[in-house]
């Protein structure tokens, strides 16, 4: 499986596809055109010890750094945590 990232604006496009075994991909592989950033989290604070504190990702923000085009992946399912 692969993953492109395009920008409308400007038709910049780069492919995430995976570098080592268990199909894993690198998103600093995308660094060159797109830059990664604002990625923020929501603690579940609700717990008795701090090691079960758990993050979920709320937003991740990919901006094209030829256009400044960008866009905001949220709402993630809570489901992809488990």
């Amino acid at each position: 499986m692969k993953v492109q990232v395009i920008c409308e604006d400007c038709n910049t496009i780069v492919e995430l596809q995976p570098t080592t075994r268990g199909q894993h991909a690198n998103l600093s592989e995308i660094e060159d055109h797109f830059r990664v950033s604002e990625i923020e989290l929501d603690y579940d604070t609700s717990v008795d010890e701090i090691d079960e504190v758990t993050a979920e990702i709320e937003e991740i923000r990919i901006d094209c750094k030829s256009c400044g085009n960008y866009l905001v992946l949220n709402d993630f399912p809570t489901h992809i945590y488990r």
